[in-house]
């Protein structure tokens, strides 16, 4: 196995642990609380985004192919930006707004709030780092395709009715005359 590929499982179980930490906050956090806001729901939509990275991630080293590999580079991207917006409902559950307008601290800070915005951000990390990697395994793939069609043969048209038929791919320093 090659070092992208053990990469890619890595970080596919990252954001397998991260995505069902994440949503068991969120579920905590929603039986906790007595009114849901989307700050105690947050973790859990979130959450459930970073699974299927993860799904993706495993399954996109697996079978290698350009579908899967486009689907877990979206994938990372759409998690990205889930993550952020967690972040952003997750600060609201630590402040309080009046009705004229003003913000202030709660005094009484909800730890679950925490623990979530370290997860989000951990996730936004490994979001960026598994973009970064999913490029690398398509690169691998393409290599391991081209491999693969090495021993088949291709027509090379030269001319309007200049045909041959090569057995091995063809470089810039071959010279090929029509037949």
């Amino acid at each position: 196995m090659r070092p992208v590929e053990k990469a890619v499982y890595v970080v596919s179980g990252f954001h397998a642990f991260i995505g069902l930490l994440s949503v068991v906050i969120g579920v905590i956090s929603s039986i906790k609380a007595e009114v849901w806001l989307a700050h105690r729901v947050s973790p859990i939509w979130s959450g459930a985004f970073f699974i299927i990275t993860g799904i993706l991630g495993i399954l996109c080293t697996r079978k290698k192919s350009s579908y899967v590999i486009m689907c877990f580079t979206a994938f990372s991207v759409v998690s990205l930006v889930t993550a952020v917006v967690s972040i952003q409902l997750l600060r609201l559950g630590l402040i309080n707004h009046t009705t004229d307008g003003h913000t202030f601290q709660k005094e009484n800070k909800d730890v679950l709030i925490f623990i979530a915005l370290g997860t989000a951000g951990i996730e936004c990390l490994v979001c960026i780092i598994s973009t970064v990697i999913s490029c690398r395994i398509a690169k691998v793939a393409k290599e391991e395709l081209c491999k693969q069609r090495e021993g088949m043969f291709h027509v090379k048209v030269l001319g309007q009715k200049d045909i041959v038929v090569v057995s091995k791919p063809l470089t810039g320093k071959d010279d090929l005359t029509a037949v």
